[in-house]
């Protein structure tokens, strides 16, 4: 499967997920209108300052290990299924960021393997972008359920800005529709991440080493979401 078919398949799985973007609105152009609001590929998200920004909205795989009754990407759904390699990932918001379509990036994921494996794939991602291309624009990165502090920090140190999803609103309603999951490790992480967001903002002194300094959000199963 060659790359463009790659981000056809996973840019179109990604509208499933809150980025705090507007790329769940589906508007089409007008014969005299300017624009078009599209669910999937690049969508738009707010800087502190209020400036508009474009960003890159994909999955890094949809193929998964679970099978939530709610979820498109389930296990058992007959989909389309794809993966993007780390490198890919940073290559595409490289080539995107140089032709000005993006200013940043938006990464999430299906579970492949295990929550842990997915998030160093995630990490390595963002290191490449970081460290290797020296990209300084802003990243949003989808901490996954399940994954060990240690890799949601390392993670948290190099992204703007770091969410998980609250899949379900109880104990019970986690255990009906997606029961291979544990409300310990959706609370886990979200705890972490804000335990981290405090420690930085009392070392905000040293800035190039803060904790996700676009603060963090977390959703709803991508219909509703709240702000650390």
């Amino acid at each position: 499967m060659d790359i463009i078919d790659k981000l056809k398949i996973l840019s179109d799985a990604a509208k499933y997920d809150v980025s705090c973007s507007s790329s769940g609105s589906k508007r089409v152009n007008s014969k005299n209108g300017i624009g078009n609001g599209k669910v999937s590929g690049i969508c738009h998200s707010w800087a502190s300052d209020g400036r508009c920004i474009s960003l890159l909205k994909i999955l890094m795989t949809n193929v998964c290990i679970y099978d939530c009754k709610y979820c498109i990407n389930r296990s058992s759904n007959s989909v389309p299924r794809a993966a993007f390699t780390p490198r890919e990932i940073a290559d595409l918001t490289i080539e995107f960021y140089k032709r000005n379509y993006i200013e940043g990036l938006f990464l999430s994921s299906s579970v492949i393997k295990s929550p842990n494996f997915t998030m160093e794939q995630l990490y390595k991602a963002i290191y490449i972008l970081r460290n290797e291309y020296h990209f300084n624009g802003y990243i949003h990165v989808k901490a996954i359920p399940g994954a060990s502090s240690e890799l949601i920090s390392q993670v948290g140190n190099l992204a703007d800005r770091m969410s998980i999803n609250i899949e379900l609103p109880s104990n019970d309603s986690l255990k009906l529709l997606a029961p291979q999951k544990e409300k310990a490790g959706i609370f886990t992480p979200m705890n972490h991440i804000s335990t981290n967001i405090a420690i930085s903002r009392e070392e905000k002194s040293n800035y190039k080493n803060r904790f996700v300094p676009a603060r963090s959000n977390n959703s709803n199963d991508g219909r509703s979401k709240s702000r650390i």
